[in-house]
């Protein structure tokens, strides 16, 4: 991946950074101790900045989490430290550093090209070689605050919620607090609904000891405490983390919600940040609830994290890594179902026919099945089809998340199996195919009709990333349903933003380079920062009063498909019922 001089000076570098990062003076504090500050600084920065302002602190509470679960005790000198909030903001800074460089690390060990590394005089820099990946982080970002903003569009009930918690005394149940209650689980159901999750609510499935239903219905209970308390700390200025016993905790699970202490601890124990995790190499950043060191300690909750954690995909990333068994047997097939349904019903809504899980197996054996073939009816030219490869690994968290769409039965797989497609369909079996996956009732104008076929991969999360090189389109489902909900069924308008997406983003996208000191190493590393967003264009095609006109118009005055070739497209098959052939077409 890089030649053997690099590789040495990389190596080295991150030795250096290593020893650094166990050098922190937190890390020798009481673990407890260390927690409960970093607890209090993530939760005071998200308050008076903004969660978004206090993302780096989040990134170096990971990377130090293992000792603050801990449960070891911190040196006698060091006991008045461990209130010192200015080194503890002195380490998560450098620790969201280290974070940062691990994933570059990670990039450039495994993906040739991914990373540009510079070494001379006493400075490291770090840059992005591979402009697919600056473009994922963007995208990602990008997807999530319009997401929110789509889904929360009618939630206009923060400053009610306020109100009734002005002048209440804390976790007592008042008339106002009740009156607070279904506005927050509105709220609360909105979120759950913009994450990614596709497994049904009710799904009777085995998580480990625990039903999917059991755990969502867990998870929205302590999301509606985190609300509660997100608000509470904007209401009367009370702004902190929240400490849980685990035997309340338990015994509010089962009195709310019927589900015993002993399947309630197993799904606490996927949720909770432990010593068992740490022993176990679960990346604490798939958890936002910690525990204070003994098996039965605390459970420390950030609300203001917990309120935005995504934790029903962490769950999923949990499971996989601890029971990787039961991960593919009962959850990996549903999520994949689900996922195919999700994506179908997002073409249909905009007025699209769709052909899900298409086996190809009578024209050959070894042909892979089409996930999805989307089938639109051109007034004036006939149809055009989108043949979609879906994939939909669980969506990643960090650098080693994100590499696994490399692997051979990933995203990866997509491209091999795209080609197979577009060589059956040259063939005349794949003429035929084609033909009869159209709709029955004919053309609504013309017997001879012309067939546009782009392929196109659909992801849960991936949106190119280490696949620059290729030229399938590779398009995440979120972006994807923005871009339909906008489209209002204009398929020029989605082929345009199919094309030229990763243009627009890359201009978008703002980086910076971000500097820190490592011994006598000034260290510089380019980072996304806040960007502007990129909204897709608003259609009005199938809403559009003249549309009917400007059709009739076309055949009127005797214009016909054919037409077309005056402008050479790829990937067109010519369908001519009146003569009974099928030509293949450039």
């Amino acid at each position: 991946m890089m030649d053997r001089e690099l590789k040495k000076q990389v190596q080295d570098f991150e030795r250096q950074l290593d020893a650094a990062l166990d050098a922190l003076p937190t890390r020798g504090w009481s673990g407890t101790s260390a927690l409960r500050l970093a607890s209090e600084l993530h939760e005071i920065g998200a308050f008076k900045k903004g969660i978004d302002e206090v993302g780096y602190i989040d990134r170096g509470y990971s990377i130090l989490a293992d000792r603050f679960v801990s449960g070891e005790d911190g040196a006698a000198s060091d006991i008045e430290r461990e209130t010192d909030q200015r080194q503890m903001m002195e380490d998560l800074v450098f620790a969201s550093h280290f974070y940062m460089i691990r994933e570059y690390l990670y990039y450039s060990y495994n993906v040739a090209g991914a990373m540009s590394w510079s070494f001379q005089d006493g400075r490291v820099e770090i840059r992005f070689a591979d402009k697919s990946i600056p473009r994922q982080f963007f995208t990602v970002h990008n997807d999530q605050l319009l997401g929110s903003k789509h889904y929360f569009r009618d939630f206009n009930h923060s400053e009610e919620i306020l109100r009734l918690l002005k002048d209440e005394p804390e976790g007592v149940v008042t008339s106002n607090l009740e009156t607070a209650e279904p506005l927050m689980r509105e709220e609360a159901d909105l979120k759950l609904a913009a994450y990614f999750s596709l497994i049904s609510p009710d799904s009777q499935i085995d998580l480990g000891g625990y039903t999917y239903e059991q755990f969502l219905s867990v998870y929205r209970m302590l999301l509606m405490k985190a609300l509660y308390h997100r608000y509470f700390a904007r209401a009367q200025d009370a702004v902190g983390a929240v400490y849980m016993p685990e035997t309340d905790l338990l015994h509010g699970i089962e009195e709310d919600l019927g589900i015993g202490p002993d399947t309630a601890r197993k799904i606490l124990k996927d949720m909770v940040y432990d010593r068992d995790a740490t022993a176990g190499r679960v990346d604490a950043s798939y958890f936002s609830l910690m525990r204070e060191g003994e098996p039965d300690g605390r459970i420390v909750m950030r609300p203001h994290h917990f309120a935005i954690a995504e934790g029903l995909v962490n769950v999923l990333r949990v499971i996989a890594q601890r029971r990787p068994n039961a991960f593919l047997e009962q959850v990996s097939n549903e999520i994949g179902s689900a996922f195919v349904r999700r994506v179908k019903s997002a073409w249909e809504a905009e007025g699209f026919i769709c052909h899900s899980e298409v086996s190809l197996r009578e024209f050959d054996a070894s042909l892979p099945d089409i996930d999805l073939l989307v089938i639109s009816v051109e007034p004036t030219l006939g149809y055009m089809m989108f043949v979609c490869e879906l994939k939909c690994p669980v969506p990643p968290r960090w650098a080693k998340d994100q590499l696994k769409v490399l692997n051979k039965d990933s995203v990866s797989k997509a491209f091999r199996q795209v080609e197979v497609l577009k060589r059956f369909i040259q063939t005349e079996d794949g003429m035929r195919f084609l033909s009869r996956m159209l709709p029955k009732e004919g053309h609504p104008h013309f017997k001879g009709v012309v067939v546009g076929i782009e392929h196109l991969i659909i992801t849960s999360d991936n949106a190119g990333m280490f696949f620059g090189a290729e030229s399938t389109r590779v398009i995440n489902f979120r972006t994807l349903e923005r871009l339909l909900r906008r489209s209002d069924g204009d398929l020029a308008l989605i082929q345009h933003v199919l094309r030229t997406y990763a243009e627009h983003a890359d201009e978008a996208l703002v980086t910076k380079m971000i500097e820190f000191q490592l011994g006598s190493l000034s260290v510089a590393y380019e980072a996304v920062t806040v960007s502007p967003l990129l909204e897709f264009p608003q259609g009005h095609w199938r809403s559009d009063p003249e549309r009917e006109a400007m059709i009739d118009a076309f055949v009127a005055d005797g214009m016909h498909p054919f037409d077309v070739f005056e402008h050479r497209l790829p990937d067109l098959v010519v369908l001519d019922h009146s003569r009974g052939d099928d030509k293949g077409g450039d």
